[in-house]
């Protein structure tokens, strides 16, 4: 059973993870990084997959083992994913449908 505190903060812990992964792969395996970090590969995997939450102090060890600011590792402020995060799955899919046709229809009418 999931705590309730986690469900109303999966999305962002999904893109957190989602922004180690991107820092990662080309540089290291989940396995080296997770030696460097002194983790496990598990834990890396669930990290990256949004499934477990990041204490802060583990952050900066990936940060750290990524020779990457840690801030590179945390949403921006405007991301809409984290804007939207309490927003239900159906609402979620319909912005984003929204924005892609928006953005689909300015790029083929040449706008910015």
């Amino acid at each position: 059973m999931r705590r309730a505190r986690f469900e109303e903060n999966r999305q962002f812990y999904a893109v957190v993870g989602r922004l180690i992964a991107r820092a990662r792969v080309g540089r290291l395996t989940q396995e080296a990084l997770a030696r460097k970090a002194n983790l496990t590969r598990t834990a890396i995997l669930n990290i990256e997959k949004g499934r477990q939450q990041i204490l802060l102090h583990t952050l900066v060890d990936i940060s750290r083992a990524l020779d990457v600011p840690v801030t590179d590792l945390l949403p921006k402020a405007d991301s809409l994913e984290i804007a939207l995060r309490d927003k239900t799955q159906k609402g979620l899919e319909w912005i984003k449908s929204s924005t892609s046709a928006l953005k689909s229809k300015e790029h083929d009418d040449g706008s910015p």
